[in-house]
């Protein structure tokens, strides 16, 4: 998943219409840099891209004084498409890892609850499917093997980040609930 298009077209589709300063200003009031490593850079670079792609468009132009030329943007139908298939990527914790929930939540602006607790579903059976593999394959090990000396010691790391993160989902739900 590219983060970058993802949070530009996120942003856009909440803020209606923005520039790339307005995106990087959303983004900083979400503080969305605790999640990703999305530099201003990558949120101009994908500016270009999308626009290119035809998922957003170019809307104004304004210049004040002696300032760079603002160009306005808002998003697109197929942009729209884009980001929902994007945004059930990150429901789904396919990017980033731990994080996907929270920022495909923090991004939303169309799904409703019922739509978003059957992401959550879906990604408490994949957390609970990547656990139970985890384990099938610590069972698998031999005490001979040189990696029943370091692997469970990383992997047990990892289980307890995934039933965490199934917590989180679950009291962002009850949340929503509320």
């Amino acid at each position: 998943m590219n983060v970058a298009k993802f949070v530009v077209l996120g942003t856009l589709d909440q803020l209606i219409s923005g520039s790339g300063y307005d995106i990087i200003r959303e983004l900083d009031k979400k503080m969305i840099s605790r999640w990703t490593n999305v530099k201003k850079g990558s949120i101009y670079n994908a500016l270009k891209v999308l626009a290119k792609e035809g998922h957003i468009l170019e809307t104004e132009r304004l210049k004040q004084g002696s300032f760079p030329t603002m160009t306005l943007y808002k998003i697109t139908e197929s942009g729209q498409k884009l980001f929902d298939t994007l945004q059930a990527q990150a429901f789904l914790g396919l990017y980033p890892y731990y994080f996907g929930f929270k920022i495909a939540l923090k991004f939303n602006s169309r799904l409703s609850p019922a739509q978003i607790h059957k992401y959550a579903d879906q990604a408490v059976k994949i957390i609970d499917a990547i656990i139970a593999g985890m384990e099938m394959y610590l069972a698998s090990i031999s005490k001979s093997d040189p990696r029943s000396k370091t692997d469970p010691f990383f992997i047990e790391h990892d289980k307890m980040l995934l039933r965490q993160e199934k917590k989180w989902i679950q009291m962002a739900m009850d949340r929503l609930d509320g």
